[in-house]
């Protein structure tokens, strides 16, 4: 396996890299791994596998607070007005 060194990480880009790993479970290593294994495609394009992987991990960084309305409630009460 190979390894990377990356040299002058503005310290902003460095310190979300750290929360990210750290949010993630995993080392900072690992972290960008994951990170560039995301964004550069395989050469035989993404599977459904991944996609639903990635998927999952948006949903669960993007969840609602407890008792707010679904989108379907926000539709039927605009339609009610």
């Amino acid at each position: 396996m190979a390894t990377l060194y990356v040299h002058d990480v503005p310290d902003d880009l460095y310190e979300r890299l750290r929360r990210e790993a750290r949010d993630s479970r995993r080392s900072i290593s690992a972290e960008a791994v994951e990170i560039l294994r995301r964004a550069l495609p395989s050469p035989g394009g993404a599977s459904l596998e991944d996609f639903l992987e990635t998927a999952d991990r948006m949903r669960a960084r993007h969840r609602l607070p407890a008792g707010a309305p679904t989108a379907a409630e926000l539709i039927r009460g605009d339609r009610d007005r």
